[in-house]
């Protein structure tokens, strides 16, 4: 077969628009057990019982979608043949999650995105956080955290859910406020660096003429 684009799971996957957020999340948690190699050399794998043993509803529409075949009496995950690219080409990210998939890569580089991470930023954006705001707390990330980014990025999320940073909007006015008060921090700190210097030589002259 064609060899696909990996980052865990196949990038196709970001293409089936027709995906809601718990058939995506599951279609992560499930490719994310498969080897690595075996990702890249097949396109169906055998389910086990407990991966099936769900959601029925959730299981009969994925099969509807073709991501899941049933073949005698037996379950297979499968990557449906109308989204599998015939020739290498730019996926067009526009479902759930595939913005922070595109721009991880480009603020991290060659660092994984977990799936683990990945289904943990996506129930962010289930308790109402924006996929964008997201991506703006990954860019952050990049430029402050050390080490790993990952603690970082979900403890400012937690954060942001704890004041009701939701959107990008929220966000700008978020980010205008911490910069004026970083501004008026600097501010008092030049403050008191001057006088720091000044007393020194109000002492001096104070001894000089006793």
């Amino acid at each position: 077969m064609q060899h696909l684009e990996y980052f865990k799971v196949p990038k196709v996957l970001f293409k089936d628009e027709t995906l809601n957020l718990d058939e995506f999340k599951y279609l992560v948690k499930i490719f994310s057990k498969i080897e690595p190699s075996q990702l890249l050399t097949k396109q169906r794998w055998m389910l086990e019982k407990k991966e099936i043993d769900i959601n029925r509803e959730l299981i009969n529409s994925l099969q509807k979608k073709n991501w899941l075949i049933k073949e005698s009496n037996q379950l297979y995950l499968n990557i449906p043949e109308s989204i599998v690219p015939k020739e290498k080409e730019e996926v067009n990210y526009e479902r759930a999650g595939s913005k922070i998939a595109s721009k991880w890569n480009e603020f991290f580089g060659t660092l994984n995105l977990t799936p683990t991470l990945l289904q943990k930023l996506l129930s962010f954006m289930e308790d109402g956080i924006s996929e964008d705001v997201i991506v703006e707390v990954m860019k952050i990330s990049s430029q402050k955290a050390k080490g790993n980014p990952a603690n970082y990025i979900i403890s400012m999320l937690r954060d942001y859910l704890n004041r009701s940073i939701y959107t990008i909007h929220d966000f700008k006015e978020e980010k205008q406020r911490m910069e004026e008060y970083e501004k008026r921090l600097q501010e008092i700190n030049r403050k008191k660096e001057r006088r720091d210097e000044e007393e020194p030589l109000e002492s001096d002259f104070e001894d000089r003429y006793r």
